[in-house]
C-alpha cells in the first residue's frame, strides 16, 4: 500500500514532553494499529451492515485476523514540526485563558505499508470467503482511507491511500460488490 499525504498528520502517542502536548513517537510516526485502525473503519463504512464479514477479515473479539499490518515506511526522511492551537472563548471572541496546545505534527510526501497473511484464513459462517475475498475487502478498504491520525477537521491527516496488489480496478471492484451482495442475502435468508 502507498500512502501519498495532502497535508501534514499527526498520530500522538497520549503522552506529552517537556514543551509538547501532543507528541509522535518520532521511532514510530505512523504505526501498525492506526493503519489496521483506518483500514477497518473504511471496511465498515464500505460495508454497512456487514460486521460478520467485516470481522472475518479484520478479526474479532472470537476470532483473530488471519492478517498483519506493518507500520509505515518512509522513502524520504519526514520532517517533524510543532504547531500551535489556541482554545477560542466564543463569549469574549478572543483565547481562552490556559488553553494554548503545542502539538508535533509530520510532514511527509508519501509512506508505504504491506499487509501479509500470517494465519490461516477463518471458517466464515457465512458465504465462502476466500483469499481473493479477503484481498478484494482490503484493498477497496485501504483505497476508502481518505484520512488519519487525529486533527482532521483543522487539515491534518488528509491522504490518499492506493493498493498495490491488488490494485484496485473494475474487477476487483465488482468481486467487492458481488460478495457484499453475497454476505447481505446470507443474513437475510
Amino acid at each position: 500500500m502507498t500512502i501519498t499525504f495532502h497535508g501534514p498528520f499527526r498520530v500522538a502517542t497520549g503522552l506529552g514532553r517537556p514543551g509538547i502536548d501532543a507528541a509522535v513517537d518520532r521511532d514510530n510516526l505512523l504505526p501498525a494499529a492506526t493503519l489496521k485502525g483506518v483500514m477497518r473503519d473504511a471496511a465498515e463504512r464500505l460495508l454497512p451492515g456487514l460486521p460478520h464479514l467485516v470481522g472475518q477479515v479484520f478479526g474479532s473479539p472470537r476470532q483473530p485476523t488471519a492478517w498483519a499490518w506493518e507500520a509505515a515506511r518512509f522513502p524520504a526522511e519526514p520532517v517533524v514540526a510543532t504547531r500551535a492551537r489556541v482554545k477560542v472563548d466564543e463569549e469574549a471572541g478572543a483565547a481562552r485563558r490556559d488553553h494554548l496546545i503545542h502539538g508535533e505534527e509530520v510532514w511527509a510526501r508519501t509512506a508505504e505499508f504491506t499487509v501479509t497473511q500470517h494465519g490461516p484464513l477463518p471458517d466464515t459462517g457465512g458465504p465462502p470467503l476466500d483469499g481473493d475475498g479477503h484481498l478484494a475487502v482490503l484493498a477497496c478498504a485501504a483505497a476508502g482511507v481518505h484520512s488519519l491520525g487525529a486533527g482532521r477537521r483543522r487539515g491534518l491527516g488528509w491522504v490518499e491511500c492506493r493498493p498495490e496488489d491488488p490494485a484496485v480496478d473494475e474487477e476487483l471492484i465488482a468481486r467487492f460488490t458481488a460478495l457484499a451482495e453475497q454476505w447481505r442475502n446470507h443474513q437475510h435468508a
